[in-house]
């Protein structure tokens, strides 16, 4: 039902309305521009008139802060942002305030920690800039309250035009908006948010990417605006501890000089406010989420049992009863756009780019919860594959439906405990599978008591073990230690404590167990290996064991097995050789990423978050042993780029092919077949060793090699030298023992790409390039010229001839060349 809000049914001695609405002389009067219009009561009332809308803003909310958040309600289907994703933009306060006759609608700067009443708190007014969303005109008042036009967020609030530029591949292809085929959908309010829904299409002339829409040229992309009250309940913010794994809310700091870098972090968290702190009490204000009626039923009772299954950990700190379930009712006044709704939803997309993902509003003055939920994409329910693909083959079980069920909704229980992890505030922690032995990972029952790794905030893979091993879960079942470990710290009552400083003592002796292997965290920033910048092997995902290098020989050697014998398993009778294709490509993904691991040690050094005086605490950085850094380019020479570790059975090859489709549309999702026919293992290969090498000669990589010597005593780790010659043995070594006759072609392209590679650093070094490795490519380039000469006098058929000769001409044309010296690398920025 529409209903007026009371207090703006008085009539208005405003004078009459003019055409359209707008008063002759100013606003015209509220009960007159309302009569015959719909409106919502609620936060902040909706008027729906003559196909506009209007928010109806009462006095007393001028100058109050409400959280403006800006959210897809529909996704590209894997293209960009995806349905219900909160994170496009960051949630922002946002303010009216009235100028005259019309209402100025800004995003205020909170960035700043300041008492209020203070000389800081005028200081940071003037020096801190805040945002202008629009200036809209009151079109009518009443003595409590103005009506504005809500047309401001028909625009592109949420800069989605950014994630347009992602997604075209090339400059010109992008889209912008159309206004004039934007429109309100649904505009609502409730007692803690109002809620407006636009239709926005986005357009361009040269679509390129996205093809799952009936007209690619023309994109509606639905947003969700909401305005949502602020909390005023009195929440202690608390202060973030780089030990411990939380998101954080960033501010900067005026209220005092102690803080010498001036920034504070506030971890984002939900107020649960049981109703005795300190002693074991319910929640008054429990995490209740809502399972959204577009679950498949198949999935809704794992989906419960995952959500509460948290709970024990908050009982853990005395608060009971913090997470509770229900199914969406079937009652019409049910609401999901109700901000006190905490929903989890079932999402589908034709790309998929998660798993799940948890959805989570904050408070961006304190870092307090708001919102938390978890969208769950369709893909969960085909995660049987990694059973009938990947388990069954490597531990000779059968394969069946029943299996392949139930493999996905233990890995589906594992995802949301994962995701909802994140609903409290958990970053991820990749460096909780060093925690666990082998020999615990194959124990049963202790991987039903702590999981596979110390946290479910790992990306932990499959743990699958060979046949003839004892076997533990395949999947994370519960909570580990660092969770609960995690939660205290989030969420424990601290005694006496007014302020978040108050706090620091006793979360400081909560923090200082980082050196703990059970509580340790390391999270997205360490694994971000691809340029350099990682430099601890321990924390990478889909890893396991405190020994991830035998683990992960292991893994190589049972997927080459699987691979090798794909034709004894697929495809069955009366299938499509298809299904072959499918059980090969899946474990050669698998295969790749853990042949590229090995890289992440070379040059490494361990990390320590610990603070000085923790317990059992080292220096913050420690080397990774010269010996198993060899054993580590050893793997990668073995299993990465040696041609038999690309050898397989051609029983096998010959069967991965795809099937043909006829179709009245080019769309990718309907049909994208490759170039080949087959499965192009040789390229495969090439792009796996690239990737490697990619990692090992980046700038950064090369930079912290050549400058080991200056923390660590010789011999303690490798040098720049051993990078050049464990390469140079590993890819050319057959040079030296008279096998380059026998090199296959994954090993002659691995050459051809590594001469190149020498050749660019020696000619034109990246930036940021030592000029010790500038020096140690040219010497590798002479010794290539050398042993390429060498390799001529022997006996050659024409194949391996020419392929010699082609190294030895990049050889001598880079040493011809007039080369680049590369300068010493500037400081990076930002600290120092």
């Amino acid at each position: 039902m529409l209903l007026l809000p009371s207090a703006l049914q008085a009539q208005d001695a405003s004078p009459s309305a003019g055409p359209g609405g707008a008063a002759p002389s100013g606003p015209a009067p509220y009960d007159v521009f309302v009569k015959g219009a719909d409106v919502s009561s609620g936060m902040i009332p909706v008027v729906r008139k003559a196909g506009k809308v209007y928010l109806v803003i009462a006095t007393t909310q001028f100058d109050q802060d409400f959280i403006e958040t800006s959210v897809p309600w529909t996704g590209l289907g894997g293209f960009g942002p995806a349905a219900g994703e909160p994170y496009v933009a960051p949630a922002r306060i946002m303010r009216f305030a009235r100028v005259d006759d019309t209402v100025v609608i800004r995003w205020p700067n909170t960035f700043a920690k300041v008492d209020q009443l203070t000389p800081q708190a005028l200081g940071t007014q003037t020096s801190l800039p805040s945002s202008v969303v629009a200036v809209v005109p009151v079109v009518a008042q009443s003595k409590t309250a103005v009506v504005v036009p809500a047309a401001p967020f028909l625009g592109d609030l949420a800069d989605i035009n950014a994630q347009f530029e992602t997604v075209a591949s090339k400059p010109g292809h992008s889209y912008r908006l159309d206004p004039s085929r934007s429109f309100f959908m649904d505009a609502k309010s409730f007692p803690d948010n109002t809620l407006l829904r636009v239709s926005q299409t986005w357009t361009t002339d040269s679509p390129d990417t996205i093809d799952n829409a009936p007209d690619p040229r023309s994109i509606e992309v639905r947003m969700t605006y909401n305005i949502i009250a602020a909390p005023h309940d009195g929440y202690l913010p608390r202060i973030a501890d780089p030990r411990v794994g939380y998101f954080e809310q960033p501010l900067i700091d005026f209220s005092t000089d102690r803080n010498v870098s001036r920034n504070v972090y506030y971890v984002a968290r939900w107020n649960f406010m049981p109703e005795h702190p300190g002693q074991p009490s319910v929640a008054k204000h429990p995490l209740v989420y809502t399972l959204n009626n577009n679950i498949p039923l198949d999935y809704r009772d794992v989906i419960k049992q995952s959500l509460l299954q948290w709970n024990a950990a908050f009982e853990k700190v005395g608060i009971l009863n913090a997470i509770q379930v229900q199914q969406q009712p079937n009652d019409p006044s049910f609401d999901v756009d109700d901000i006190r709704n905490n929903m989890v939803s079932w999402v589908s997309s034709t790309s998929p780019q998660y798993g799940a993902e948890a959805l989570i509003i904050d408070d961006p003055r304190t870092g307090e919860e708001i919102n938390s939920g978890v969208n769950v994409d369709a893909v969960m329910g085909l995660q049987g594959w990694r059973y009938k693909y990947y388990v069954a083959p490597a531990r000779g079980l059968p394969d069946n439906d029943a299996l392949e069920k139930q493999f996905a909704i233990d890995y589906l229980h594992a995802v949301v405990l994962h995701e909802e992890g994140h609903d409290f505030g958990l970053q991820h922690n990749f460096i909780g599978s060093m925690a666990y032995t082998a020999k615990q990972l194959q124990d049963p029952a202790f991987t039903a008591k702590y999981g596979i790794a110390s946290s479910v905030m790992e990306y932990a893979p499959v743990n699958v073990w060979p046949k003839g091993t004892p076997q533990g879960a395949y999947n994370q079942p519960v909570l580990g230690p660092y969770d609960y470990y995690a939660i205290a710290y989030g969420y424990s009552y601290i005694p006496n404590a007014s302020t978040p400083e108050d706090e620091l003592p006793a979360l400081n002796r909560l923090a200082s167990r980082w050196s703990d292997p059970m509580y340790r965290f390391a999270s997205d920033e360490d694994s971000f290996f691809d340029r350099g910048h990682a430099i601890d092997p321990r924390v990478q995902q889909n890893d396991l064991t405190d020994h991830p290098l035998v683990w992960e020989a292991t893994q190589l050697r049972m997927l080459h097995g699987i691979l090798n014998a794909v034709d004894q398993r697929f495809p069955k009778p009366g299938q499509s050789y298809e299904e072959a294709r499918r059980a090969f490509s899946s474990p050669l993904r698998m295969y790749v990423n853990f042949a590229t691991m090995p890289a992440h040690v070379i040059g490494g050094e361990y990390i320590s978050r610990a603070n000085a005086g923790d317990p059992h605490s080292s220096p913050p950085l420690q080397p990774v042993s010269r010996s198993d850094e060899y054993t580590a380019w050893k793997m990668l020479e073995t299993y990465l780029f040696a041609d038999d570790a690309w050898h397989f059975s051609p029983n096998v090859l010959n069967k991965l092919i795809y099937n043909e489709v006829s179709s009245f549309t080019d769309a990718g999702w309907v049909y994208s077949p490759s170039p080949r026919h087959d499965i192009p293992v040789v390229q495969v290969a090439a792009q796996a060793q690239e990737l490697a090498l990619n990692e090992l000669f980046a700038p950064l990589t090369l930079q912290r090699i050549d400058e080991l010597s200056t923390k660590y005593a010789p011999g303690t780790t490798m040098t720049l030298s051993d990078l050049f010659d464990w390469t140079r043995a590993g890819i050319f070594g057959d040079f030296q023992n008279g096998g380059i006759a026998r090199a296959g072609v994954v090993r002659r392209n691995a050459q051809m790409r590594f001469a190149k590679r020498l050749s660019q650093l020696w000619t034109s070094p990246a930036a940021g390039t030592p000029t010790d490795a500038q020096s140690l490519a040219r010497l590798q380039l002479r010794y290539l010229e050398q042993t390429s000469t060498q390799a001529l006098n022997g006996k050659l058929d024409e194949l391996t001839r020419a392929h010699v000769e082609a190294l030895q001409a990049i050889a001598k044309q880079a040493l011809e060349a007039k080369a680049t010296i590369a300068t010493p690398a500037p400081p990076p920025p930002g600290r120092m």
